[in-house]
């Protein structure tokens, strides 16, 4: 580790050693980490691990990287999976259903990663910036309970650094879970002027990193496209990423999954999820999972009710009170994705064999 000191500071020891102390800010500037101690009923609690649902938590000063032991945060990591997503795709919920004390742990959208993703995709480097992110996946891999399996769910806006990712953890997979095309545009349009400000945000964030077109938009050019449009634009661009990342890494690392699909067999999904990710899921804990409480109230507000039925009328009514602008926007991104070699579906390769045991 480029970061290693020959004479670490011993007063940082403590948050390396303690799995509840997670990494929460990293100041590229200056090189620092930051944590922040959530334990695991201040994690499910939260409905991401950002400041917005943070702000209480108690943080740590911000620890140099130079003076961190490098050597402790290598021996504490521990086994580490990604769930990485379109958005839109109940990878929240999928997340909080892999919360299983002894076996895993759903991390959701630490918002470390986002400063990172930031920092790769403008292009500029600083020394210190690699090493550390490498540090902080170790230091997020930790188990909070000897021998769990962390699944860190990241935002949608860290996607161009799948691959950085799957480099500086070898014995990582990742699973993209994945809406469609159709239904990520009728999230987008029935969550109003939120929702179209996030498909915006998502845009802006890939745009440099993982453009769709080798000319850049000019501002006359995007100030032209409907919101929609650009809606369609940021999901194409994650698509085509996401299936070079599955060409290029192969199936034995980076497998596809629908959301829908999984909301029609969870334990379907839920089994083939831990085979993937090597698991001790047994059959009878699979299936209270899957029948049980978390999958029967809403992920980002836990106090709503959720199930499948009410799930799908949600997308139909968007449908009928959208539909002519989401048809049009269809038809014209599916008309862009020719041109520009982006899918339009990403598949569930989960379901296919996936080579591992089951737990009896």
């Amino acid at each position: 580790m480029q970061h290693a000191s020959t004479h670490p500071n011993t007063s940082w020891l403590h948050y390396v050693m303690d799995p509840e102390w997670l990494p929460y800010d990293y100041d590229v500037r200056s090189d620092r980490l930051m944590f922040a101690h959530l334990p695991r009923d201040t994690q499910r609690r939260a409905v991401f691990l950002d400041p917005r649902f943070l702000a209480r938590a108690p943080k740590s000063e911000f620890a140099p990287m130079a003076d961190l032991p490098m050597g402790a945060i290598e021996e504490q990591s521990g086994k580490m999976h990604f769930i990485f997503h379109t958005a839109f795709c109940c990878s929240t919920l999928l997340t909080r259903a892999l919360d299983v004390p002894g076996v895993s742990m759903g991390v959701k959208e630490p918002s470390v990663l986002v400063g990172f993703a930031r920092h790769f995709g403008t292009g500029r480097r600083t020394p210190g910036a690699l090493g550390a992110f490498g540090a902080t996946l170790d230091l997020l891999s930790r188990p909070l309970t000897p021998g769990e399996t962390q699944i860190i769910k990241p935002s949608i806006t860290i996607n161009h650094v799948i691959p950085t990712i799957l480099h500086a953890r070898p014995d990582a997979k990742a699973l993209i879970l994945h809406s469609s095309l159709d239904a990520f545009l009728r999230a987008i349009a029935r969550r109003g002027l939120d929702g179209r400000e996030f498909a915006r945000l998502v845009y802006s964030e890939a745009a440099l990193a993982i453009p769709l077109e080798d000319e850049k938009l000019s501002a006359d050019d995007l100030f032209l496209q409907t919101d929609l449009q650009i809606a369609a634009r940021a999901w194409l661009m994650q698509a085509r990423f996401i299936n070079q990342v599955a060409e290029r890494f192969g199936p034995d690392r980076v497998r596809t999954l629908n959301g829908d699909t999984m909301l029609a067999d969870k334990a379907g999904a839920l089994e083939r999820i831990a085979r993937f990710f090597n698991l001790a899921l047994d059959a009878q804990t699979i299936t209270n999972i899957a029948e049980g409480p978390v999958f029967r109230e809403h992920a980002k507000q836990p106090a709503l009710p959720f199930d499948t039925a009410a799930h799908q009328a949600q997308h139909d009514a968007a449908g009928t009170r959208y539909f002519e602008e989401v048809n049009a926007v269809r038809a014209w991104a599916t008309i862009l994705a020719r041109r520009t070699n982006a899918p339009l579906s990403l598949g569930d390769t989960l379901m296919e064999e996936v080579a591992g045991p089951v737990a009896s």
